[in-house]
């Protein structure tokens, strides 16, 4: 008995054999199950579309069961074609200015590459011509033959700078100021 409410609860086979679950939750015993019955479901049929009030139609109208079809007017044409331009225009923009921009972007990318370039081939050239200026050479070229010499304290003259690059003369310097250059050069 207590099988029996296993499987009626479980659904499985009880120990005694021959006791299957169906699908409609009903047992049949034996060795056997019997086919069921199934009954096919009626199919349904399609839904029709609501049925216009009749006082908006005319008579010959609703006697035929026809539905007026609505036409549009010129003007609305008219303002849908007019809406379709001005969007077809405006997408059309759309797309150049994309395309330009693009054609930008692709450029200034060139020109980063181009100028990377010319920047690595620059700092390379002033990197030899660094190193082949031998600067002892120089002093010594500029000293012995030239017959340049240092100059001393007193022939120094500063001038301050608001940059700390280098200074340019644009002008004479004053007299006062020159006339140490004035007594090594013999002219007084």
């Amino acid at each position: 008995m207590r099988n029996e409410r296993a499987a009626r609860r479980t659904g499985y086979e009880s120990k005694r054999g021959g006791a299957k679950r169906t699908s409609h939750d009903t047992f049949v015993e034996g060795n056997t199950v019997r086919k069921l019955n199934v009954v096919s479901m009626p199919q349904r049929e399609p839904e029709r579309a609501p049925k216009p009030k009749q006082g908006k139609q005319s008579r010959h109208q609703a006697k035929s069961g026809q539905v007026q079809e609505k036409h549009f007017g010129f003007g609305y044409v008219v303002v849908l074609a007019v809406c379709a331009a001005v969007t077809l225009w405006v997408c059309t923009g759309y797309l150049k200015m994309q395309a330009e921009n693009t054609r930008k972007v692709k450029n200034i990318a060139a020109l980063e590459k181009q100028l990377t370039a010319l920047r690595t081939e620059n700092d390379d050239e002033y990197n030899r011509l660094l190193s082949s200026v031998d600067l002892n050479k120089i002093r010594e070229t500029a000293i012995e033959e030239l017959g340049m010499v240092y100059a001393n304290a007193d022939q120094v003259v500063l001038y301050d700078s608001h940059t700390n690059d280098y200074v340019r003369q644009y002008g004479e310097i004053p007299q006062e100021e020159t006339s140490i250059l004035d007594s090594l050069l013999g002219s007084k």
